[in-house]
């Protein structure tokens, strides 16, 4: 899953099949990444990552993407489809979109394995330097995510609070910061856990969320 980011988090993709239609007053852009760790809400999927994507926006505040990656350990390669719509109404962003996530070895690991089996809506709200995040899943699953971020002298901070509905939660910071355009560095850091005996029970493979800080460098390149 894409570490989201505007703001707080969230990034900006596009499926090809937007991508080649010509629409009047849209843009559509290209970029590529690569990281040394697969951060996703502060915890580390394994491995260094590599990325692609193309972003279609429109004048109108509706966009839509694709993007994909490498580096997820347990579930393989990956990409997620996503459609939105962002505006700024009088200094304040809003930001509301679907995510659907696919992962080539997801019918082997409990993630999807094709479009629509794992999808979330995101809802997201920024005013000035400060945003709020707010992730729910669109299946039968009843996790939840909440992002509060802030920005301040060109680190932005993250407050990320996970609730996988089913006994575990958990809180992490990540601060990051731009060390030029392409090329930035992240800490994260899970400082808050509660995990139910039943939820260890359920699967003693889940475990505790590692609180060990991580440290991602990334560099990205616009490719138009």
């Amino acid at each position: 899953m894409k570490t989201l980011s505007k703001a707080v988090a969230i990034a900006s993709l596009l499926s090809a099949g937007i991508m080649s239609a010509q629409v009047a007053n849209a843009d559509v852009e290209y970029s590529a990444g690569i990281a040394t760790t697969y951060l996703w809400r502060g915890t580390d999927l394994g491995g260094a990552a590599f990325s692609a994507a193309a972003d279609y926006s429109h004048e109108s505040g509706a966009y839509a993407g694709l993007w994909a990656s490498s580096g997820d350990a347990a579930a393989g390669n990956e990409y997620d489809l996503y459609v939105g719509f962002a505006k700024e109404f009088g200094g304040v962003s809003v930001d509301v979109g679907a995510y659907t996530y696919v992962y080539n070895q997801g019918q082997g690991t409990g993630t999807n394995g094709s479009p629509g089996e794992l999808s979330e809506a995101i809802f997201n709200v920024g005013f000035m330097d400060a945003s709020v995040m707010y992730i729910d899943n669109l299946g039968d699953a009843d996790y939840s995510y909440i992002g509060l971020g802030y920005s301040i002298a060109g680190v932005d901070a993250l407050v990320g609070i996970s609730d996988n509905g089913v006994g575990q939660e958990y809180t992490h910071l990540d601060l990051s910061y731009g060390l030029t355009d392409e090329l930035s560095l992240t800490v994260s850091k899970v400082f808050d856990q509660t995990t139910t005996a039943a939820f260890l029970a359920a699967d003693p493979a889940n475990g505790l969320v590692d609180e060990d800080m991580i440290v991602v460098l990334s560099y990205s390149i616009a490719l138009k």
